[in-house]
């Protein structure tokens, strides 16, 4: 059996371990010149992972590098290049080759590379992560600014900013965080808020030489994460109060306006900054100092949003200009990709694209009816927002390892039944109304209005594996030999 993977980010480099692990021969397809994924792409200052590290890394592959609780994104670029290169995983990437197509042929998948390179696998796995394709605004007058301009994940570090007049358009976590450091390092920042978001304070103490220790330890290690734990419960409440009304929800709603409050005295500002939207129904960015540092005196956020752009700058909803020397823009990413612009095209020239035409849905956020053994990490209605990416790919990767050993005993391929899938979404869809995600527009919802996340709690995630069945998928002939069990 071989295994095609797309994409070197951290949900390919978690299948290649464990298929390393199980031998099985797998080859990734990275696009990029290293890997890494999203934070190999996204380089911009002040970026940092916003849950706590330790619930970053792998449980297998642990270090003791971290700086900060919450770690630079420098450090989590590192930790992914090293864990390439560490157990051998680097050997089986094919960097800067992008899968521009995987077709379904007589019990396989070709894949075709740039210049009409074809590789033919058994299971293919759309690692691609939902971080890949920047969203760029479509503002009037775009292409027309005089000035250098970006989108986040593309920085362009060749450029000095002393000196300069920088726009930020943006209020997510990639916008909140380069405001932020910017800020703080003394350049003139304006940000360009079209909505004001729910911002978390969060502290990011570093990690002392006595801590770094203490991890090394296992038992100590342990107490250490309960310890961590313990703090999450205590700053981001249980899991309960994005999933149902209720008094947690309405405390936890008191506790950010208490502390938005405590941050900005100024009464007017307060007032500007403060969300019309409930509480917890966009993904909430963390940051120790947004709130101190906007009202820095060379920090202005502008309400409002962007009308349009002209050579020299930004004219705001209000027609006031804006003169810029620099705009980045941090309109963060299409998270209904997915693997695509790669095509793909299954048995009968069923194509992803058709299949999800009235909007994005999988298995159980891993499978797709009609396409056997092809397979997603990290797919519609994943708990993308509400459970560490490592936690996620513990209970997919284990479930995928599972239909592997399946299709390796029984010689064919798999695909989820439509009605399994139809019933799977159904659940989903029904229990979106009732949670948090459902009161406002956000980057989880698709072209039909459903929030496409996962609505219901860890130990339910870890449990939709357990009790998924066979009979929810159908069998296609796999090619020859390679599905022969005798040779299995």
């Amino acid at each position: 059996m071989r295994v095609g993977i797309i994409g070197a980010g951290m949900s390919g480099l978690f299948l290649a371990h464990h298929l390393a692990a199980a031998g099985i021969d797998y080859t990734i397809f990275e696009k990029r010149e290293a890997a890494g994924g999203t934070w190999h792409d996204n380089t911009y200052p002040g970026l940092h992972v916003d849950v706590i590290t330790r619930s970053y890394e792998f449980s297998f592959a642990r270090k003791h590098y971290w700086t900060k609780r919450y770690a630079p994104g420098s450090e989590i670029r590192r930790y992914l290049t090293d864990f390439a290169v560490e157990t051998g995983i680097r050997e089986h990437i094919r960097f800067r080759t992008e899968v521009q197509l995987a077709t379904w042929e007589e019990g396989a998948w070709t894949l075709t590379s740039p210049g009409g390179v074809t590789e033919r696998f058994d299971v293919v796995v759309a690692a691609t992560g939902f971080l890949h394709v920047p969203k760029r605004p479509a503002f009037p007058g775009t292409e027309t600014f005089a000035g250098h301009s970006w989108h986040s994940s593309e920085w362009d570090h060749s450029v000095d900013l002393k000196g300069k007049r920088i726009g930020v358009v943006g209020t997510g976590s990639s916008g909140i965080q380069i405001v932020s450091e910017l800020g703080k390092r003394g350049h003139h920042v304006e940000h360009f808020i079209r909505t004001p978001q729910w911002i978390q304070v969060k502290e990011n103490p570093k990690i002392s030489l006595l801590e770094k220790l203490l991890l090394r330890v296992p038992a100590l290690a342990g107490h250490w994460d309960r310890k961590m734990a313990a703090l999450r419960l205590e700053t981001d409440g249980s899991e309960t109060w994005r999933l149902v009304p209720g008094p947690e929800r309405e405390e936890m709603n008191a506790r950010f306006r208490a502390k938005l409050a405590e941050e900005i005295p100024d009464p007017v500002l307060r007032e500007q900054l403060t969300p019309k939207e409930p509480l917890g129904c966009k993904r909430i960015p963390k940051s120790p100092d947004y709130y101190r540092v906007v009202q820095r005196p060379n920090v202005t956020p502008v309400f409002g949003g962007v009308q349009r752009i002209e050579p020299a700058g930004i004219v705001d909803s209000e027609g006031e200009r804006h003169e810029l020397d620099v705009i980045v823009f941090a309109t963060g990413f299409d998270t209904h990709a997915y693997m695509r612009p790669m095509g793909v095209v299954g048995p009968e020239g069923l194509t992803v694209d058709k299949l999800w035409a009235e909007g994005v849905y999988s298995y159980r956020g891993v499978g797709l009816p009609g396409f056997p053994n092809f397979f997603l990490l990290n797919g519609p209605f994943a708990p993308v927002n509400s459970i560490a990416i490592p936690t996620c790919l513990r209970d997919e990767v284990g479930f995928l390892m599972r239909l592997i050993e399946t299709m390796q005993q029984e010689g064919y391929a798999l695909a989820p039944t439509e009605e399994a899938t139809q019933a799977f979404c159904g659940t989903v869809r029904a229990a979106l109304p009732d949670t948090t995600y459902s009161l406002c527009d956000n980057w989880y919802t698709d072209q039909g209005g459903t929030p496409i996340i996962w609505p219901f709690t860890r130990a339910q995630h870890v449990d939709q594996y357990a009790d998924a069945s066979l009979a929810d998928f159908e069998r296609f002939e796999g090619r020859g030999a390679l599905f022969d069990p005798a040779q299995s």
